[in-house]
């Protein structure tokens, strides 16, 4: 039987290589299961231990000076000699995973070292020091902020005053004091390369709206750490740069703002042309894009939490969709699977949850790599009982 062992990443907890070889390794003296592993990235945590996996010794890896939140540290960027091409992890500059609990506040961050990192591969573009690259790959997601992009922006080049001409920085916080937008008449653009073509490549995760109903910063703003009122503090200053845009012509309307990263992609996408890349098209088109996928038996896919919005462009639920009836069975494994979504998933979908194994959701999470070990033993046993 041929199995497809393909999960997303765990967010703050296991990469979806970490993952995969769990699985690879319980199922590895079995001699009738033919494996084929192949873990996933939607753009969030863990984008660039996916590129190397899937490319092999075609990849350089080369460190990068950051600073974020008053840290300094050093942020891997990955050259793909091949392909001419440059991956950048948001999560590895702006993640999540790279803030302690009381140092999350989207109201007082932003994307800056994004920007900052984007500008010095720039300048390094035509040196000996990196790589020859064509064309750089963002994974957007897992990220703190709430920004809209415009701390990406500014380290690039474009400014933000008040009504008296004074520079603001681009921090949620201040957005309501922002009254212009200004591009320095020696502002030679860094990222497009004609009118119609950019540079820079935004693989999101999600396909929800930044903002309006059930917008990204209502679903996504709470698990970055703001409460209700940094939330409407937010809201109220994008919508401020929204009208602001739409003034000066740069936008039409505040409709079909990817909410990805906070509205990362969306910022590089309204100033610099960047395109934006569906995790789906991403993950069909680059990572599984060489493999024969016909003759599936199983699927084992997961990730961290599944819940609606994981049919919403997300990697898993877009496997899902694409091998629910291709295959006899899919083995759905996470750390949690919201009960409104069990209803939506098809009837071949067997469910397994760390949470259920552990007294509460913070044991699992620090027990998950164990847990994981379990629940493979229990879906090889059940894949031999029916060979």
């Amino acid at each position: 039987m041929k199995i497809l062992i393909a999960p997303n990443s765990f967010k703050e907890s296991l990469s979806s290589v970490q993952i995969s070889k769990i699985f690879s390794e319980e199922f590895a003296e079995e001699k009738n299961f033919q494996l084929l592993e192949m873990p996933l990235s939607d753009g969030g945590d863990g984008f660039l231990e996916v590129i190397k996996s899937i490319s092999g010794n075609e990849i350089i890896e080369q460190k990068f000076s950051v600073e974020f939140a008053g840290e300094k540290f050093s942020a891997p960027v990955l050259f793909n000699k091949s392909g001419k091409e440059v991956f950048i992890e948001s999560a590895e500059i702006i993640g999540l995973k790279k803030l302690p609990k009381q140092k999350r506040n989207p109201l007082q961050l932003n994307t800056f070292p994004v920007g900052r990192l984007i500008l010095d591969l720039l300048k390094s573009k035509n040196s000996e020091s990196v790589p020859l690259f064509e064309k750089i790959i963002i994974g957007v997601g897992g990220t703190s902020t709430i920004d809209f992009g415009l701390g990406a922006v500014n380290a690039l080049g474009i400014k933000f005053l008040d009504n008296l001409g004074n520079e603001i920085e681009p921090i949620p916080a201040n957005f309501n004091l922002i009254s212009e937008i200004t591009i320095p008449n020696s502002f030679n653009n860094p990222i497009k390369q004609s009118s119609t073509h950019s540079i820079l490549h935004s693989v999101v995760d999600v396909q929800t709206p930044l903002l309006g109903d059930n917008s990204a910063v209502d679903l996504f703003g709470p698990q970055k750490g703001a409460k209700s009122k940094e939330l409407y503090l937010i809201k109220k200053g994008i919508e401020n740069i929204v009208e602001l845009l739409i003034r000066k012509n740069i936008i039409t309307d505040s409709a079909n703002i990817n909410g990805a990263g906070g509205g990362l992609a969306s910022g590089l996408k309204i100033f610099f042309g960047a395109e934006i890349i569906s995790s789906k098209d991403f993950i069909f088109k680059k990572i599984l894009a060489e493999k024969e996928l016909s003759d599936i038996d199983f699927l084992i896919t997961g990730e961290g939490r599944f819940d609606i919005q994981s049919f919403e462009g997300k990697a898993t639920g877009e496997l899902i969709k694409k091998f629910s009836d291709k295959v006899k069975n899919i083995f759905l494994v996470c750390g949690k699977i919201e009960n409104d979504v069990k209803d939506l998933l098809p009837r071949n979908v067997h469910c397994f949850q760390l949470i259920d194994l552990f007294k509460n959701e913070k044991e699992s999470l620090l027990k998950s790599e164990f847990g994981l070990k379990i629940i493979a033993k229990q879906i090889k046993s059940y894949l031999m009982n029916v060979m």
